[in-house]
């Protein structure tokens, strides 16, 4: 199953989780099957996203996408985001 995992830097997190909510139908149409969002325990404003997608060329038309870009803007991403293309592998137990 293909993963992104995306580092980003927010202006202010308050501003950034409705814009990303509001892009759930973007994410959905390139085969997002769920996100977490997670954000540094230190610096509020630094988010990870981990992203299940159903197909990789489709992930990867996402992050391509003028949508993305715009979207990324909306919602106060200062620089760009480092994106990671992810095949799991294994899962283990706890």
């Amino acid at each position: 199953m293909p993963y992104t995992l995306v580092r980003i830097t927010v202006e202010d997190f308050a501003k950034f989780k409705p814009v990303f909510d509001g892009a759930a139908a973007l994410r959905k149409a390139h085969g997002s099957k769920g996100v977490r969002v997670l954000r540094s325990v230190d610096r509020p404003n630094e988010v990870v996203l981990l992203a299940e997608y159903d197909d990789l060329g489709k992930a990867r038309q996402l992050f391509q996408s003028q949508e993305f870009r715009e979207a990324t803007k909306r919602a106060g991403v200062t620089g760009p985001p480092e994106i990671h293309f992810l095949d799991e592998v294994d899962r283990l137990p706890a």
